[in-house]
């Protein structure tokens, strides 16, 4: 059975019968407040970052808005020259001018309050993880038919090999340490400050 409002029309449909969009909750709605919501949290990062950076930072601050509105929002934005593309090896970057920021200081206060408390704590996150990972580094050197080493690293704290015999295992174990690095020196840490001596005195009979 299909409920319905009082009025005696289904939620899922319009008053003419038909099929309603999805409604979306958040502030965020028109292009120019998505405009304004990239700028302010693009303002808030001390580097370059890629588009898909760029989605993750904005769209964990409302749910007012998807992925294509965002994506042309964004990109209109280039040519008018408040954001500058920049080559990189592995893949674009993006970072506001000082046109932007202009703009950002000029209609900040449009953006709601808790929207842009929001996209402070999201820049915060996003820098956090864009630094914990640029210190995390993996590499694979092959040795021969079944022999590899894959060497892992967290930059500072500690490097780890080890020897594999595929390249299945390889890119597990590159996989793995890159999502758990902090994890495997905490184990890494247990098993080699454990006192064995003391276990293996008690197991003598």
């Amino acid at each position: 059975m299909k409920s319905t409002d009082e009025n005696g029309v289904s939620p899922c449909r319009g008053r003419e019968g038909g099929i309603a969009h999805m409604v979306r909750y958040g502030f965020i709605h028109t292009k120019e407040d998505i405009k304004f919501l990239v700028l302010f949290a693009m303002d808030l990062l001390p580097f370059p970052v890629s588009f898909s950076t760029i989605v993750d930072l904005t769209t964990w601050c409302d749910e007012g808005f998807g992925y294509f509105e965002l994506s042309e929002a964004f990109y209109e934005m280039v040519p008018t020259g408040h954001i500058e593309e920049i080559p990189d090896e592995e893949e674009t970057l993006y970072a506001i001018t000082e046109k932007g920021r202009e703009a950002t200081r000029i209609f900040e206060k449009q953006l709601p309050y808790p929207v842009r408390e929001a996209a402070q704590r999201s820049a915060l996150r996003v820098v956090r993880q864009i630094r914990r990972d640029a210190g995390i580094h993996t590499a694979v050197t092959e040795h021969g038919p079944n022999d590899l080493t894959v060497r892992m690293e967290m930059e500072q704290v500690f490097a780890v090999e080890m020897n594999v015999v595929s390249h299945g295992q390889a890119a597990m174990l590159e996989r793995t340490f890159k999502e758990n690095a902090e994890a495997v020196y905490q184990t890494l840490l247990t098993a080699m400050t454990k006192n064995y001596a003391n276990e293996k005195e008690a197991q003598k009979p």
